[in-house]
């Protein structure tokens, strides 16, 4: 088969005869864009070229029709994509999580009561309830209690205090204000503050939370 190309750089043109046209449909290696040049014009030729014109529209009729199911399958694909406020979300676990982990952890409620001298679980609800014990939802959504409200004495001086200085009860909220440096206390995070016994600073500190040039 002799081959020669055309101007056109998406082309092919070969001179060929009919029955090596038909070898070439058989075997369906043709280029997307083709020419065919035959020696011979009779029937065979006409019966080739037909063919050749079937291809060339079952091909374009595919292509139309992988487009816009190509197109569906990445809407399909882009609706599973975060929002905003599903990332914004997913940060808020993320923060949460890294609060804990830096506080230490957290104790659940019997082990709360045994590093409270044995009190009942009343008593462990009722500091939760006044402010001077901090819970945060753990697993199943049962309390956990943070390892950093706690001391060698028991549980931090102050805590209910802080709580109620500042501008917010949710109780993330909190534990990320007790565990996170503060210029305002020197760079030293307020829980080791009050720890230290310097109660007053810490809800100093607390007080100016959401205060605008704090």
């Amino acid at each position: 088969m002799a081959g020669r190309s055309t101007a056109r750089k998406t082309a092919f043109a070969h001179s060929i005869e009919p029955s090596e046209a038909e070898e070439l449909l058989r075997r369906e290696k043709l280029p997307s864009r083709f020419k065919f040049y035959f020696y011979d014009k009779g029937p065979q030729a006409a019966k080739v070229i037909e063919q050749l014109r079937l291809i060339r529209k079952q091909r374009r009729l595919a292509t139309a029709a992988a487009k816009p199911k190509a197109e569906k399958l990445e809407a399909q694909r882009s609706a599973f994509d975060l929002g905003a406020r599903a990332r914004a979300l997913l940060k808020g676990r993320e923060i949460v999580a890294a609060d804990l982990a830096e506080a230490g952890g957290a104790y659940d409620l019997d082990q709360v009561r045994t590093l409270l001298n044995g009190i009942s679980r009343q008593a462990v609800m009722k500091k939760v309830e006044d402010g001077s014990l901090l819970a945060v939802p753990g697993p199943s959504n049962r309390r956990r209690y943070p390892a950093a409200q706690f001391s060698n004495e028991g549980l931090v001086p102050g805590l209910r205090n802080v709580q109620e200085a500042l501008p917010t009860r949710n109780s993330w909220a909190v534990l990320n204000f007790l565990i996170t440096p503060d210029p305002r206390l020197g760079g030293r995070k307020p829980i080791h503050v009050l720890a230290a016994g310097e109660v007053e600073a810490v809800v100093s500190a607390a007080r100016s939370v959401g205060v605008q040039g704090s």
